[in-house]
Order: structure tokens, then sequence, then C-alpha cells
């Protein structure tokens, strides 16, 4: 998934591995305000550097946002497009 990302947003980089934590019957995650869960937390570490086109290096996350809006639509554009040239 990373490198899929990383297709339309070269900044994007994982920091460390995905981590897993399991929360079972005798052991479960307690949610302050919300109660007991069981089942997996997963947390992951990645960071995203801006192009820098017209926003900060730094502004990443305003980039990855940018850049998976434009993906979105390039992507609903194909359907569309293979859609019409299968009818």
């Amino acid at each position: 998934m990373v490198a899929r990302v990383q297709a339309y947003v070269p900044g994007y980089q994982l920091k460390q591995e995905v981590q897993f934590e399991r929360f079972g019957s005798n052991n479960k995650l307690h949610i302050p305000g919300m109660g007991d869960y069981e089942g997996v937390k997963s947390m992951i570490f990645l960071e995203v550097e801006g192009a820098g086109h017209y926003l900060p290096k730094y502004a990443g996350n305003l980039d990855i946002m940018t850049a998976a809006g434009l993906r979105t639509a390039e992507m609903i554009a194909q359907r569309r497009q293979s859609s019409r040239s299968s009818l």
C-alpha cells in the first residue's frame, strides 16, 4: 500500500513497521467515556513531505489530501470512461 500511495505522493513514507496489539476478554482496551473493547488496535506511523510546489514542504498533510483527492477523481473518471466504452 505504501508503494501505491507513493506513486501519487512521492514524499509519503512509513516511519516504522505497522504495529498491532490484540485485546481479548482477559485484557480489554478501556477507552474513558466509551467503555471496554476487545479486538485489534493498529498503529501506523508515517511521514509526508510535500512537493513544495505551492505550499512549503512541511505542509505534507495538505499535499497528501490534495493528491488523494486528485487520484480519487482520476479513478472515478477512468471507471466512467471504461463503462462508456463497454456500451
